[in-house]
């Protein structure tokens, strides 16, 4: 028996997903659901199901199912009341982690990425494309449209809690996964990083020149890591950070 793990709204659609991509026997299919499909709250953040299927190749060369069955009537049948049983306890467990650790690819994970993207985009009527690629355990997804800007939010608040769902949503799907998540839109990331540069190059020049400590706005965990790689080898000033999330600030703070 073969096995994938698939992402759909319901069964029926994992099914025809199968049959697309692969030369499956309809009739040996066998589904395990990982995780129901959910409708989210008000269409934001609905979730497409996980399910396991099982199945069996059709070959060429062999009989038609139908002249198996004539042929090996008994063993067909026994056959069909073991994938009736339902494996419980330990076995089902091992079985399901099994299945998770061999099954789901960089592949898998970059298509869950794009479809919760996608989806969530759908439910907030933003048009929009949606592109995803990997490198080095990184899924980068960018979105891109005139009205995905829409979605970046006061200082990229609303593009983080996407980058953040998104990120939760592939852990929900893969427990053991390494993989991190980056969602950009429109370039936004890369514009914000050169602006918060020069804001901190002048907050340092600044406080080289009074020797007075300056505390930059609150900021989340990415750009205080940008400030503190910006001016980690300055020969006037030292950084660090103070406060707790969300209310979490850079100091600059003169070298003495």
């Amino acid at each position: 028996m073969e096995s994938k793990v698939f992402y759909a709204k319901s069964s029926e659609e994992a099914v025809e997903q199968l049959l697309k991509s692969t030369n499956a026997d309809k009739d040996s299919i066998q589904i395990t659901v990982l995780e129901k499909p959910s409708k989210g709250f008000l269409g934001i953040g609905a979730k497409s199901g996980v399910y396991s299927l099982e199945y069996e190749l059709i070959k060429e060369s062999e009989p038609s199912r139908e002249e198996l069955v004539e042929e090996n009537k008994e063993v067909i049948l026994d056959k069909g009341d073991d994938q009736k049983t339902e494996p419980s306890g330990q076995d089902k467990v091992d079985n399901d982690e099994r299945q998770d650790k061999v099954n789901i690819t960089e592949e898998d994970e970059m298509r869950i990425a794009k479809e919760f993207v996608v989806e969530l985009l759908k439910n907030a009527d933003v048009e929009a494309e949606v592109d995803v690629l990997i490198e080095d355990n990184l899924i980068k997804v960018k979105i891109s449209g005139d009205d995905a800007s829409c979605l970046i939010g006061r200082r990229g608040d609303t593009l983080d809690a996407i980058q953040f769902l998104t990120g939760l949503a592939l852990n929900k799907f893969n427990k053991d996964s390494h993989t991190r998540v980056f969602v950009d839109i429109e370039n936004y990331r890369s514009k914000r990083e050169e602006s918060l540069k020069r804001y901190c190059y002048k907050a340092a020049r600044e406080v080289a020149k009074t020797r007075r400590t300056k505390k930059l706005d609150y900021m989340n965990p990415y750009e205080r890591r940008i400030i503190h790689s910006a001016l980690q080898n300055d020969r006037f000033v030292i950084t660090y950070s103070e406060g707790t999330d969300p209310y979490r600030r850079v100091v600059i703070e003169y070298k003495r």
